[in-house]
């Protein structure tokens, strides 16, 4: 399991590994927004890579 000290001394590209597998529940409403904050954060951050 991830806990927040791990995440700490994560690189970029096993955060984002780690993100993208991550999915809300539908029922959460606060998750849901979380994951489509990242999502957004994570294609912002690919675009400028390009």
């Amino acid at each position: 399991m991830i806990n927040p000290v791990a995440v700490k001394y994560m690189s970029k590209d096993e955060i984002e590994r780690l993100m993208y597998s991550f999915t809300a529940s539908k029922s959460n409403e606060e998750a849901q927004t979380f994951e489509a904050l990242v999502r957004r954060l994570l294609e912002i951050i690919e675009e400028q890579n390009r």
